[in-house]
């Protein structure tokens, strides 16, 4: 009778206690004013794009210099608990005259140095997304 009850308990602990894949907030050690450049590698074109990103409270807004490459706006910034995503969730309606693959949203493989972020996003045609960003002074 009481294996039973010991092996239910024992298993109630460990699913209790497991890891999620769940995003955080943006840390306050995130915050701040990036400037730097984005890229889509893999593709036709060859062009590269000035853009300032602002994190703020989990809370984030850009720009680019060129018209919806990439189609940066505002919108609300997590980390996942591993540090190793970024996820960015746009909040701007945007309209249907532009490939919305290049809208700054969804989820990014996040590699931190010190001051600069990498965020870098794979497309299963081969082409990848790459925000090359330091945090402004």
């Amino acid at each position: 009778m009481y294996k039973p009850i010991s092996f239910a308990i024992a298993a109630i602990m460990v699913l209790s206690c497991s890891k999620t894949n769940e995003s955080e907030p943006v840390q306050h050690s995130l915050n701040g004013n990036y400037t730097g450049t984005f890229k889509r590698f893999n593709i036709n074109e060859d062009k590269t794009a000035n853009v300032t990103i602002k994190i703020e409270e989990g809370q984030w807004t850009g720009n680019s210099n060129i018209q919806y490459y990439p189609a940066i706006s505002s919108g609300v910034a997590s980390v996942g608990y591993d540090n190793e995503v970024i996820k960015f969730v746009n909040k701007t309606p945007w309209t249907a005259n532009f490939d919305w693959s290049y809208i700054l949203d969804g989820s990014y493989l996040l590699h931190r140095n010190n001051d600069s972020l990498i965020f870098t996003r794979s497309y299963g045609n081969g082409a990848v997304d790459v925000y090359r960003l330091a945090k402004m002074q």
